[in-house]
């Protein structure tokens, strides 16, 4: 069991790690949402997972272990069956003379420390590691799952025959999807093309071909897919849309279906949804110091609204989402319209878009506003109806986060006129406008140093046909050392895709200020509006982007590429 709330609350307040005034609102949280004082502590970050880690331990009165880049090999793992780690949060890390070094969410859970000292015939030595630790580090038990679906597409090619049953097919769905939420992939596609069925992941934005498949088994796997997403086996010519749950690695994992009919066949997108996986952390998304006070000043205000924008697939309902569970707490009522709905959480009123049912965005809304809420999400700004509710819900109280489809900040409030939304009533009630994209990190792991020269530089604009003089720019953010500049890249090693791990966001956050509220009465241009928040302050994306060049973040190449989508 968890360590007790009122024992871990006294140990924290005793090395002066956390004060009881936050204490006071955590445990508060608790009697509303349920759970463990552990948990929270863990999920809202209170303190880095090493320090509460460890002083978790000391309260179960054994050695904290940090699992990271700890390499474990088969024969521990053979110790202990994968079913129990994952179900039981336990992972063994080394085997000493007569010992087994285990590592345990719950050290004190004497009858799997008894039953995993039978089985092994070794004294079982249990450590305290975090869950979050565990979840991860419970990947090394399918390490070989790359192996496992070379061997089982190897079989497809060789012998069709043998893929002539649902059941035989699924084990291919379910290692495919296995090996997707391993690879971190946010999509896969199943893809018909004339002579072969094409599998795919989308990692960090890029889609990469993961399998070729003969075309015989395409219409088994899914077949499969629709029996996991409860939809009609024997419709072909329309759309169907699902979703099925399942298990992995101890997480559960939603999966939202789409299939669809094309000229070669039926194709599949399966889009991995994990809440546990999703770190809804402001902090860990990328935002400059600067703009992280403008965003959390913004979204303390009572009323007025505040604009996502930024292409499809540039984090914005994921942004909205952090923000969110900032402002969750006991005290307002937070309801969201969306399309889909993509993470649940906690104690916000979530409600999706169904036009079966003539719910759509507009009227979804105007249900909103009558169910007394103090904060409202607008999943996305698609017409005129919506963005006028949207506007009118922020001049009557009401705190609205809305997302909408723009190239920058400065081009988000004209749009908002394009819908016939007055120009005073946009003035009046715009807090705040975020645009941003998402960039691919440069992998730690294989990370390498070199330099760059005003010539490379140039090259490097005319290959790329950009405007922007990029020296000129480097040397007003960082200095040159003998007219070069240390930029970075990656190798590629087995850790990353392509010498990238991961993403972070580019981004500009404006504020609207009088100036910028005057341009908007006048009905400026972006242009005009952009000059003005340049003026005032805001680092632009192509900028923000070039200062993660030059920190090392991404490269060159690909803040180019993401700002010419």
């Amino acid at each position: 069991m968890a360590i007790q709330d009122d024992l871990l609350r006294s140990k924290l307040l005793e090395k002066g790690l956390v004060d009881a005034k936050t204490l006071d609102s955590l445990q508060s949280s608790l009697k509303n949402q349920g759970g463990t004082l552990e948990a929270l502590l863990f999920d809202r970050g209170t303190l880095p997972d090493e320090k509460l880690g460890t002083l978790i331990a000391e309260l179960y009165e054994v050695p904290y272990i940090s699992l990271k880049d700890r390499p474990v090999n088969d024969e521990l793992l053979a110790l202990v069956p994968y079913s129990v780690a994952s179900h039981q949060f336990v992972l063994p890390f080394e085997k000493r003379e007569g010992e087994l070094l285990v590592a345990f969410n719950n050290p004190h859970n004497y009858e799997l420390i008894n039953f995993l000292e039978n089985k092994s015939d070794l004294k079982i030595v249990p450590y305290y590691a975090t869950k979050k630790d565990l979840q991860a580090s419970l990947k090394v038990y399918n390490r070989n799952v790359n192996e496992k679906l070379d061997s089982l597409l190897q079989g497809a090619l060789t012998d069709t025959k043998k893929l002539e049953s649902l059941k035989d097919a699924s084990q291919i769905v379910d290692t495919v999807i296995l090996l997707a939420y391993q690879s971190e992939a946010s999509d896969i596609h199943l893809e018909n093309h004339r002579n072969l069925f094409v599998v795919r992941y989308r990692i960090d934005g890029i889609l990469h071909t993961i399998a070729e498949l003969p075309i015989a088994i395409a219409d088994l796997i899914i077949s499969r897919i629709k029996v996991l997403s409860k939809l009609r086996i024997d419709e072909h010519r329309a759309a169907q849309d699902g979703r099925f749950k399942i298990v992995l690695e101890g997480n559960e994992i939603t999966l939202r279906v789409s299939i669809l009919p094309t000229y070669d066949g039926e194709k599949g997108v399966l889009r991995l949804l994990s809440s546990t996986r999703q770190e809804l952390d402001l902090e860990n998304f990328g935002y400059s110091p600067k703009n992280l006070e403008i965003i959390k000043n913004n979204i303390k205000k009572t009323n007025g609204i505040v604009l996502m924008t930024g292409p499809t697939g540039s984090g914005k309902t994921t942004t909205l989402y952090s923000l969110l569970k900032i402002l969750n707490t006991p005290e307002v009522n937070i309801s969201t319209i969306e399309d889909p709905i993509e993470y649940r959480l906690d104690r916000v009123n979530q409600t999706q878009v169904n036009p079966k049912t003539n719910l759509t965005f507009g009227a979804g809304l105007r249900s909103l506003l009558r169910q007394d809420p103090d904060i409202v999400m607008v999943g996305e700004i698609r017409d005129e109806e919506t963005a006028s509710t949207a506007i009118n819900a922020a001049l009557t109280g009401h705190l609205v986060l809305a997302t909408l489809h723009t190239n920058d900040a400065a081009s988000t409030l004209p749009r908002l006129l394009e819908m016939n939304v007055e120009s005073f009533l946009v003035s009046a009630t715009a807090k705040m406008v975020i645009a941003q994209r998402l960039v691919r990190k440069i992998c730690e792991k294989c990370k390498e140093s070199y330099t760059v020269s005003e010539e490379q530089l140039k090259e490097v604009e005319k290959k790329s046909n950009v405007k922007e003089n990029l020296h000129e720019i480097f040397s007003t953010i960082q200095a040159p050392k003998d007219g070069m500049f240390t930029l970075y890249r990656g190798k590629g090693c087995d850790a990353c895709s392509a010498g990238f791990k991961g993403r972070t966001s580019v981004c500009e956050v404006m504020e609207i200020s009088d100036e910028i509220r005057k341009k908007i009465l006048n009905n400026d241009s972006p242009a005009l509006i952009q000059e003005v928040a340049i003026k005032e302050g805001m680092t632009p994306l192509f900028i923000d982007g070039m200062i993660k060049v030059l920190q090392g973040v991404t490269t060159i190449e690909e803040v180019l590429r993401v700002m010419r989508s």
